[in-house]
């Protein structure tokens, strides 16, 4: 471990080194990100645009239902958070609810994107909304004890970063790779081919079953070494006291108070990237499939290299560096085509152009890799606070920490998807009678105006308060010391 010279004389003082997992059981914990992206993938990008442009449904409905399947699953989230904090089976605290996820997580992915064929509005939207509820609720069950496992796992300060940035790569992998996949081979021509959405639910719901399969099985013998909680009442009373206690960290409320701030970026980012290409930029899907692979390519090798960036550095700092880069440089591209009309003179170069392919490509790849960087370093982060807590308390509370925090960014990005919805009406793309090229021109540009302006504001605020965050380096070596969560040499 490469340390700067105080903190390796630190660590040989006190001769321990925190308990660390294996490679193999790293990269086996990760590979369950894989299915996390393929999800991801579609409900960021692909949902809203097929449930509004290729079924025909009202882009404010779509997030209606979106968003009331997100409120549930924010209120279920901290039960199944604290349910596999306190259980105790021959099969661990988090196995049980991750085995049980597969299959429904992976069917309802697919039955979402089946063709509903001749029905009415009112039936479709009834159709997405209980299709919504029941996937987000297979996805409680397996990502937020799955979520939990990580910091069990291991308690090393720098291989932290290492788990996170797997989880990172592997999660780009699953979803830019079935980005790709549906660009270049099930869409083609046109990003309103419904017979290529149908393609994609199943070899989307393929990819999730393997992988949820292959993350929770591998796993699995891990399950002896991991920590056994006490028993603990389930009183309401009780719950609420350990709760209040728990939630009062210092360094959780910070990074709880920047993720709320962010989550409505994210969701009012809902979609957006697809009406973008078709509309903004005018790009067929196997113009740009190509894009999805190199902006993979990119996180991967980003996200191996980051536990080398932060030896001996504090991930804060490197954080908040990362994301007021990410600001400003996100948002040029369409910046400097708004611009054009205003100074008269072209700032890019014209739409199909090689040059603007080159670009856009470029841009996307730089910025994806960056915000990856910042998010694994703020994974990482989130970990620490697990210790943090439990010296405090003496009470591992992993599933608490992750799915309270997780409960009000989803309740409020639930309002960002709502506003996404409202964008996509205000700018007039349901209006009765608009053409493909009044899309093309004066309503993707008002689109564009009202979506930069949110997603560049609101991330200055989530990303200033990450520097109240408190534990460093030396803080988080007391705390495994003085927990006996060392190894000694």
């Amino acid at each position: 471990m490469n340390l700067n010279l105080g903190e390796k004389n630190f660590m040989e003082e006190r001769n321990l080194k925190a308990q660390s997992a294996s490679t193999g059981t790293m990269w086996t914990y990760g590979f369950g990100s894989i299915g996390v992206g393929i999800k991801n993938n579609l409900l960021g990008t692909w949902l809203l645009f097929y449930y509004n442009s290729v079924l025909g449904l009202e882009a404010w409905l779509v997030t209606v239902a979106i968003g009331i399947a997100l409120i549930i699953d924010a209120i279920s989230d901290p039960f199944v958070g604290v349910w596999s904090d306190r259980v105790r089976t021959r099969w661990g605290r988090r196995h049980p609810f991750m085995y049980g996820a597969v299959i429904p997580f992976a069917l309802c992915y697919y039955l979402i994107l089946q063709d509903p064929g001749d029905i009415s509005d009112s039936a479709l939207f009834t159709r997405l909304l209980v299709l919504m509820i029941l996937m987000r609720i297979a996805m409680t069950f397996y990502e937020v004890p799955r979520g939990a496992l990580a910091p069990e796992l291991t308690k090393d300060y720098d291989q932290r970063n290492i788990i996170a940035g797997i989880g990172m790569a592997l999660g780009w992998v699953g979803g830019a790779g079935i980005s790709f996949i549906h660009m270049e081979y099930f869409l083609v021509d046109s990003f309103s081919n419904g017979a290529g959405y149908q393609l994609l639910a199943f070899w989307g719901g393929l990819g999730i079953f393997i992988s949820t399969v292959i993350t929770t099985i591998g796993t699995h013998s891990r399950i002896p070494y991991l920590h056994v909680p006490p028993a603990r009442s389930f009183k309401i009373r009780t719950f609420f006291g350990e709760a209040k206690e728990t939630l009062s960290n210092r360094s959780w409320l910070v990074l709880f108070a920047s993720g709320c701030v962010y989550a409505l970026v994210v969701g009012t980012d809902t979609g957006a990237g697809t009406y973008y290409n078709t509309y903004f930029w005018e790009w067929k899907p196997n113009q740009i499939s190509s894009f999805a692979a190199f902006q993979a390519i990119s996180v991967v090798f980003t996200a191996l290299f980051a536990p080398r960036i932060a030896i001996g550095r504090s991930k804060k700092k490197i954080a908040v560096g990362i994301f007021l880069t990410s600001i400003v440089v996100g948002p040029l591209p369409m910046v400097l085509k708004l611009l054009e009309p205003i100074v008269g003179t072209p700032l890019l170069p014209s739409n199909g152009t090689d040059l603007l392919w080159w670009i856009l490509l470029l841009h996307s790849c730089a910025l994806v890799s960056i915000g990856s960087l910042g998010f694994i370093f703020i994974s990482s982060m989130a970990m620490e606070i697990v210790e943090d807590v439990e010296k405090a308390t003496g009470r591992r509370e992993e599933g608490l920490l992750g799915t309270v925090s997780s409960m009000i960014q989803k309740l409020i990005g639930a309002g960002g998807v709502l506003i996404a919805g409202l964008i996509i009406t205000w700018a007039g793309f349901d209006n009765p009678g608009v053409t493909e090229e009044m899309k093309s021109g004066e309503i993707i540009n008002r689109f564009a105006i009202a979506h930069v302006a949110i997603g560049f504001f609101l991330p200055i605020i989530s990303t200033l308060l990450i520097l109240k965050y408190d534990i460093d380096r030396k803080g988080h070596i007391d705390n495994v010391n003085d927990l006996g969560y060392v190894e000694k040499n």
